[in-house]
């Protein structure tokens, strides 16, 4: 499996944010953040907060995981944060990592992650962080086998569901 990270083009883009806007707005509905109704516009508008000038946003790298032979396996979105405890030491947020469906459980997820941890590098960061909703219990696994640790556990409970 020959994979590698090449910069997102403006072409690729749209459809990204598209297919990211749309798996962002299942996540909230799925984990009850969100009404199912206005999840995919409350999903663009975030989107659209974090990212005002798109692909050309500040501190924002965009990659696609991809084949020698140009077949497109993922998408990659990685973000420069500061940290209000450490803020002279930035670090670089994976703000979204995906293996298109027909990929997933075949190894690229991690051999893809092995190339974010490269870029990172090359781009000069020290260290990089991540989020993972609670019940995406295969990705929880596979960064914690790639050396990932929890830092902060957000928990919440439904009190009408007693």
């Amino acid at each position: 499996m020959q994979l590698q990270l090449q910069k997102m083009t403006a072409a690729q883009f749209p459809q990204f944010m598209n297919s990211q806007i749309n798996e962002y707005a299942h996540q909230k509905i799925a984990n009850h953040s969100w009404p199912a109704a206005s999840a995919r516009q409350q999903a663009a508008e975030e989107f659209q907060m974090l990212l005002p000038d798109g692909l050309n946003t500040y501190h924002n790298y965009f990659y696609v995981l991809c084949s020698a032979a140009q077949d497109l396996y993922g998408y990659v979105w990685l973000a420069e944060v500061i940290d209000s405890d450490r803020p002279q030491q930035p670090y670089l947020f994976i703000y979204d990592y995906s293996i298109l469906p027909d990929y997933q459980n075949q190894g690229y997820g991690q051999k893809g992650l092995e190339l974010v941890f490269q870029v990172a590098q090359k781009l000069g960061y020290q260290s990089l962080g991540l989020h993972v909703f609670g019940q995406n219990y295969r990705a929880q696994h596979v960064y914690q086998k790639l050396g990932f640790v929890p830092t902060d556990i957000v928990m919440k409970k439904d009190l009408n569901s007693d």
